[in-house]
């Protein structure tokens, strides 16, 4: 009784570890991750695909300012040009002035095309380099975006403030679908968790609400089902453990007796017929026991199903003839079974109707009928008898392990009502079920349903 506060202790504890938010900061911080990475490295590839196009459309845009300024200065005697620079240039956004060597760092095509007299832009740096045609020094022209002012921050420029509102604003809507996506689904985990943890403490009554998330819908099915399925597996075991552990002491009752009996008795006859006694309590428990197994077998589904096809006639006729041995000489057994192929598992279905046979002959007053009828593809396997029927109420009962509902005919008519519990979990290996009605002849009529495929 004190495990069930403890669980909860520790489930609280696991929960305070791995809780929503925990949850959603990890996705969010992954896709956040991932989308600036994405975002970083596509302009990466951009820059590198068109960064020779944009230089050159760049250059030949600064092709006309350059022309006018270098037909400016050439009109100025070299001496006075580092004076008259600053009057030609005052209108310029950019800084411009006169330098003697060219870039280090030059290709050898941009120094041949330099050497005859064309312009070279350095597009990492914004620099634009102009030759003058009768001096060695050049102008250098940049860097040309320039145009800072006093207020900026020096590092945070145009491209990264894009960047940074670009984020924000892809981070916050992103963080909203990622927490409201997540939400639902980890309710649903939460409460699977909370229902597995107590299973797994003995709990089978408990059940999961119904899952909001597609994720989990399969989950909290398959769940709520084993749960239910061990519940029904617990309590059958339970009920059969009782039944058998109740059927066993009358043989053992009898048996003890008959040898205290065998003990004092000195007659050899009466000797031999404890004996005899004791030898059928003997069979009578091992008979028991083998019944009780068969049926837990099946009931734990280790029989696999051998589907053999068969002629419905031919074959129920066999039956008849295999049970008319033991049927009572006062009743009259019949058949009216439809003709053509069904398929089945031939040994279950021959111990199925056998019982509902065999049962029937025990309440019959004066005749049992044996109807089959197929629909579709389902088989319906009647057997009806002309005794007392069974109530309404009753119809279900019967198909519960060790039900008798005639006590006082337990040793009168045998079995220990495992019987027809057997047939109705047959019939649901073949996809089908028993259950019981009024017969036309009055009595009782035990179905058998089956599908043939």
């Amino acid at each position: 009784m004190m495990r069930l506060p403890l669980l909860r202790t520790d489930k609280k504890q696991r929960l305070g570890k791995t809780s929503l938010a925990t949850l959603f900061a990890r996705y969010f911080i992954i896709a956040m991750a991932a989308e600036l990475a994405i975002i970083i490295g596509f302009a990466f590839m951009l820059g590198k695909l068109y960064q020779n196009s944009d230089s050159e459309n760049a250059r030949r845009m600064l092709d006309g300012p350059a022309s006018l300024l270098v037909q400016e200065l050439e009109r100025v005697p070299p001496a006075g040009r580092a004076h008259a620079l600053p009057q030609l240039t005052r209108h310029f956004s950019y800084p411009v002035k006169l330098i003697t060597q060219p870039p280090a760092d030059l290709d050898p095509d941009s120094k041949q095309n330099f050497a005859a007299g064309k312009t070279y832009l350095d597009f990492d740096n914004n620099l634009l380099y102009i030759p003058l045609r009768d001096e060695h020094r050049m102008v250098l022209m940049g860097p040309l975006d320039a145009t800072t002012n006093s207020n900026d921050s020096g590092w945070i420029t145009e491209d990264i403030e894009v960047l940074l509102l670009w984020i924000l604003f892809t981070g916050s809507t992103l963080g909203l679908l990622i927490y409201f996506y997540l939400r639902p689904m980890w309710r649903d985990l939460v409460s699977v968790r909370d229902a597995a943890e107590l299973f797994a403490n003995g709990d089978f009554h408990v059940r999961t609400p119904q899952a909001h998330s597609r994720l989990f819908a399969p989950l909290s099915t398959a769940l709520n089902s084993m749960a239910a399925r061990l519940e029904r597996l617990l309590e059958m075991h339970q009920a059969m453990s009782h039944a058998v552990a109740h059927e066993i002491r009358t043989p053992i009752a009898r048996l003890r007796f008959g040898l205290t009996m065998l003990e004092e008795e000195e007659d050899e006859a009466e000797r031999q017929r404890y004996r005899d006694g004791m030898e059928r309590d003997m069979q009578e428990l091992e008979e028991l026991i083998t019944a009780s197994m068969e049926y837990a077998k099946l009931n734990r589904g280790e029989s696999i199903l051998q589907r053999e096809q068969v002629d419905l006639y031919d074959w129920f006729d066999d039956l008849l003839d295999l049970v008319n041995p033991l049927k009572p000489a006062t009743l009259s057994l019949s058949m009216d079974c439809a003709r053509g192929q069904a398929t089945f598992d031939r040994k279950l279905i021959y111990v199925a109707s056998r019982n509902l046979l065999l049962n029937a002959f025990k309440y019959a007053q004066h005749q049992v009928q044996l109807v089959v009828v197929r629909q579709g593809n389902m088989l319906e396997i009647h057997v009806d008898d002309d005794g007392h029927g069974i109530p309404p109420q009753d119809w279900e009962r019967i198909f519960e392990p060790f039900r008798r509902l005639d006590r006082s005919r337990d040793r009168a008519t045998g079995g220990y009502g495992l019987g027809l519990s057997y047939v109705r979990l047959i019939a649901e290996h073949h996809g089908g079920n028993a259950f019981a009605s009024k017969s036309p002849l009055g009595g009782a009529r035990l179905t058998l349903r089956i599908a043939l495929s």
